[in-house]
C-alpha cells in the first residue's frame, strides 16, 4: 500500500513539474507567486515574476546610502506586475509615447524601487541549470524606460532566463559626499546587490549561477564595463554584452576634476551646504522628491551635452574592501585589468537619429533658430568635453561647421540631419572605435610593462605605450545593427536612415515588446531579423559564441589582426561587402524620408517642397540596390566555395577610423598648432620688447646727440645769416 501511494505521489509530482501549473517559488526571503504566459511566437510557456524586492526601500534615513539586503516577507508575495521605477524627470528627451499620446498613469515613480523582474522558461524548472542573462538599461545615467519596459518574455523562449534590474539613477543614484555614509556610486551598488541576489537564488528558477551574462544597453553598457573592472563583481558574471554604450564617452567625467561636481551643485541648489557632512546628509534626506528632481533639472538642462551625474572614483575616501572604482575606468581598460571572459559589443548604424523634441521645436521655427541653438549650446559643450578649448576655439568651430553644416542646403530638415550625424559621431562612434581598439589590444598589455593602473595616464589608442607582443583573442565579438526606418523605445520611427538609438531593443526582446510600443505587429522581414538577433544573442549567452559550430555564416571574432564587424540586418551581410558599409555619415534623399521629416516640422502644410542637395548622385550606403541585386548577390554568396575563406576587415571599421581621426587626431593637432602659433607670436613680441628695452638708451643718446648737432647747426646758420645781413646793410650805406 505504501508503495502504491509512493508511486501515485511521484506520478502527480512528475505531472506537476511537466505541466508547470504551479508558479510558486519558495525563497529564503519568502514565497512568491508569478504568472504563467504563453508567448505568441513560442510553444513553450514562460513564467514571469515581476517586482521581486532585493533591497530595503531606500527612503528616509536610507536615502543616499548604500543598499541593504531585503529582510523578506511573511505572507505570499504576488509578483505579477511591474513596480514603479526610481524617481526621474518628466518631459525628458527619453519620454515615451503610448498609442499616440503620453500615458501619465504609467509614469508613476517611487523611491521604493529596488526590484528584480525574472522571466524563466517552463523547461528550466524541468531540467534546471539554464543560462542566465541580467539586463541593465538606462540613458544618460539619469533615466530608464518608464512605459515600454524592456521585458524578457520572448528572449526567454530561446532557452535562457532573463532578469532585469531596477536601480537608483540621476541624483538618487550618484550624489556623493565622498564618505562612507554617502559614498556615491549607489546605482552600481544596487546593481551589485542584485547580481549577488541572482547568484544566490537563481537556481530556484531553474538557472545556473555559474553561467550568468551581464547585458548593458545605453548607460547600462557603461555600468557593465565598470562591473567588469571592479574586484567586487568579478565572480558575479561570466560574460558581458555591451550595446550602444562605452566608458570612453567623452560626456562622462569619472574624475570630477573640472570645476564643481554635479553633487556640489545639487547641494547648493537645495540649500544644504554646511561644513559638517552629517548635517548635509540629514538635510538632503529631509528634502522632498520633487525638490530633488527640480534641482537635478536645473543641472541637467534638458540634456544639452552638459556634465552628467554618474559614477566616480572612490579610491580616496572608501576603505579598500569597499572601493568599487579604484581608478579612471579608461585607464583600467587600457591596462587589461579584468578577467578574460567572452565579450560582445555592438552599435546601431545611426545612433544620433534619436532626435530630441527640443531640436524639432527649434527646427519648426526655422533654419536660423536651430543653427543658433547648435552654435550657442551644442558645439561649445561638445568642444569642452573633447578638450578643444583655448585660443584656437574659433578656428576649431569653423572646422566643425565646415565638416557638418556649411555644405548642406539651408533647410531645417537637412540641418537636423547634419546635427544627428554630429551626435552619432561624437557621442557613440568615436567611443565605440576606442573601445574595440582597446579591447582587441587588451591582452597585448601586462602589468609587468610598468603601466600601473593607479598612476597611469590615458593614452591615445595609437600611442606607442599601448604597443607590445600580440596575442589573438577568440572571444571578442563586434556587431553593427542596421535596419532603416526602425522604431525606437519611445515609439517614434526614424526617417533619417539607418538604425537609431534604442531601436535594437524591440528586435532583441520582440515581437511582444515591439507590439507593445508600436501597437502593430512586425512585418515578415522584421520578424526574420528579430528571430536572427534572438538566436545569435541566445547562443552567445549559452556558449560564449554567437554562432557555435557554424562555418558558412560564422560570426568571426574581432581581433587585432582581423577587424571583423558583423552586420545585423534583414539583408544578407554579403551585400554590404559589395555595396559598402552603412554609416551615419553618408545619407541622402534616397534613404531619408524628407516628406515625413517635413511633415514633422510643418504638420499643417499639405504640399511640402523638398529641398535636396546637389551631391545626392553619390551612392547611399543604406540603399543596397534593387531586390533583384539583393537576391542575386545572396545566391552568389551561398554558392561561392570561397565565401567561408574570404574574411577581411570590415569597411565600417575604416569609416570609424576616419571619424576618430577627425575628432581625436586632426582637431587636437589643430588646437595644438594654434596654441604653438600663439606661443610663437607671444615669444616674438616678448623678444622685440626685450630688444627695444635693451637698445632704447642707445637710441635716446643718439637722438639727443643728433638734436644737439641740429640745434648747433641752426645756430651757426642763424649767425651766418645775421652777419651777411649786417654786411649787406653796411655796404649799402657806404654807397649812399
Amino acid at each position: 500500500m505504501i508503495q502504491i501511494f509512493a508511486i501515485i505521489f511521484c506520478t502527480l509530482e512528475f505531472i506537476r513539474l511537466c505541466t508547470g501549473q504551479d508558479a510558486n517559488i519558495v525563497l529564503d526571503q519568502g514565497t512568491i507567486v508569478g504568472l504563467k504566459i504563453f508567448p505568441e511566437t513560442s510553444r513553450t510557456a514562460v513564467y514571469t515574476y515581476l517586482g521581486i524586492p532585493y533591497a530595503k526601500p531606500p527612503v528616509g534615513n536610507l536615502r543616499f546610502t548604500p543598499p541593504q539586503p531585503h529582510p523578506g516577507w511573511n505572507r505570499t508575495l504576488m509578483t505579477r506586475s511591474f513596480k514603479p521605477l526610481c524617481p526621474q524627470l518628466d518631459n525628458n528627451i527619453y519620454e515615451e509615447v503610448e498609442n499616440g499620446f503620453n500615458n501619465f498613469n504609467n509614469k508613476i515613480t517611487n523611491e521604493d524601487c529596488l526590484f528584480l523582474n525574472i522571466w524563466t522558461p517552463e523547461t528550466a524548472f524541468r531540467y534546471g541549470n539554464f543560462p542566465v542573462v541580467v539586463m541593465i538599461t538606462g540613458e544618460d545615467m539619469s533615466f530608464d524606460w518608464l512605459i515600454n519596459r524592456p521585458a524578457g518574455l520572448d528572449l526567454a523562449s530561446e532557452g535562457v532566463i532573463v532578469v532585469t534590474v531596477q536601480y537608483r539613477t540621476n541624483v538618487f543614484g550618484w550624489l556623493t559626499l565622498e564618505n562612507e555614509d554617502a559614498p556615491g556610486n549607489l546605482g552600481l551598488l544596487d546593481q551589485n546587490l542584485a547580481l549577488n541576489w541572482v547568484k544566490s537564488n537563481i537556481h530556484k528558477f531553474g538557472g545556473d549561477a555559474s553561467k550568468v551574462t551581464l547585458l548593458g544597453h545605453g548607460s547600462g553598457a557603461t555600468y557593465a564595463t565598470l562591473h567588469l573592472m571592479s574586484s567586487r563583481a568579478r565572480t558575479l558574471f561570466d560574460q558581458v554584452i555591451l550595446m550602444s554604450g562605452s566608458v570612453f564617452n567623452k560626456f562622462y567625467d569619472f574624475t570630477r576634476e573640472n570645476g564643481p561636481s554635479p553633487s556640489e551643485k545639487a547641494i547648493q541648489i537645495l540649500a544644504c551646504d554646511a561644513p559638517e557632512k552629517s548635517y548635509i546628509l540629514k538635510c538632503l534626506q529631509e528634502k522632498s522628491v520633487s525638490d530633488i528632481t527640480r534641482a537635478f533639472d536645473n543641472i541637467y538642462k534638458n540634456g544639452n551635452f552638459t556634465s552628467l551625474f554618474g559614477p566616480i572614483i572612490d579610491q580616496d575616501f572608501m576603505p579598500r574592501s569597499k572601493v568599487y572604482i579604484r581608478d579612471d575606468p579608461r585607464k583600467l581598460l587600457q591596462t587589461g585589468n579584468f578577467d578574460e571572459i567572452p565579450i560582445m559589443l555592438g552599435l546601431n548604424s545611426n545612433e544620433g537619429a534619436f532626435i530630441h523634441e527640443q531640436w524639432v521645436d527649434f527646427a519648426k521655427q526655422g533654419f536660423r533658430s536651430l543653427k543658433r541653438h547648435i552654435d550657442r549650446v551644442i558645439l561649445p559643450h561638445t568642444q569642452y568635453h573633447y578638450g578643444l578649448t583655448g585660443m584656437g576655439q574659433k578656428q576649431i568651430t569653423e572646422a566643425i561647421n565646415w565638416k557638418y553644416f556649411d555644405q548642406i542646403p539651408k533647410a531645417p530638415a537637412h540641418l537636423l540631419n547634419a546635427l544627428q550625424k554630429l551626435v552619432s559621431e561624437t557621442k557613440y562612434e568615436v567611443p565605440f572605435y576606442e573601445t574595440i581598439e582597446i579591447l582587441s589590444k587588451t591582452k597585448l598589455l601586462t602589468l609587468t610593462n610598468e603601466v600601473k593602473p593607479e598612476n597611469s595616464t590615458i593614452f591615445p589608442i595609437t600611442s606607442p605605450e599601448l604597443a607590445g607582443p600580440t596575442r589573438e583573442k577568440t572571444n571578442f565579438f563586434v556587431y553593427l545593427f542596421q535596419q532603416s526606418n526602425t522604431m525606437d523605445m519611445r515609439g517614434k520611427v526614424n526617417h533619417f536612415g539607418g538604425a537609431s538609438h534604442s531601436s535594437d531593443l524591440p528586435y532583441l526582446l520582440g515581437p511582444s515588446l515591439y507590439q507593445q510600443i508600436g501597437r502593430k505587429k512586425m512585418t515578415s522581414i522584421e520578424e526574420k531579423l528579430c528571430r536572427k538577433m534572438k538566436s545569435l544573442f541566445a547562443d552567445f549567452i549559452k556558449t560564449g559564441n554567437p554562432t557555435p559550430g557554424r562555418l558558412y555564416d560564422a560570426w568571426h571574432p574581432f581581433t587585432f589582426s582581423h577587424k571583423y564587424i558583423k552586420i545585423l540586418s534583414s539583408k544578407p551581410e554579403s551585400l554590404f561587402n559589395k555595396f559598402g558599409a552603412p554609416t551615419s555619415g553618408q545619407q541622402d534623399s534616397e534613404e531619408m524620408n524628407f516628406h515625413e521629416i517635413e511633415a514633422l516640422l510643418h504638420p499643417s502644410t499639405d504640399d511640402v517642397q523638398i529641398v535636396t542637395s546637389d551631391v545626392t548622385a553619390s551612392r547611399n550606403p543604406y540603399v543596397l540596390g534593387t531586390e533583384r541585386e539583393v537576391d542575386q548577390t545572396a545566391r552568389q554568396s551561398k554558392s561561392s566555395p570561397n565565401f567561408v575563406e574570404t574574411m577581411r576587415d570590415s569597411e565600417y571599421y575604416y569609416y570609424l577610423k576616419k571619424v576618430y581621426a577627425f575628432w581625436s587626431n586632426f582637431l587636437p593637432k589643430l588646437a595644438l598648432m594654434l596654441e604653438q602659433d600663439r606661443d610663437y607670436r607671444r615669444d616674438i613680441d616678448a623678444e622685440q620688447e626685450r630688444l627695444l628695452e635693451n637698445t632704447s638708451p642707445k637710441y635716446k643718446h643718439a637722438f639727443f646727440s643728433m638734436l644737439t648737432l641740429v640745434c648747433l647747426l641752426l645756430a651757426i646758420l642763424c649767425v651766418c645769416v645775421y652777419i651777411l645781413k649786417k654786411n649787406d646793410a653796411g655796404f649799402n650805406n657806404s654807397i649812399l
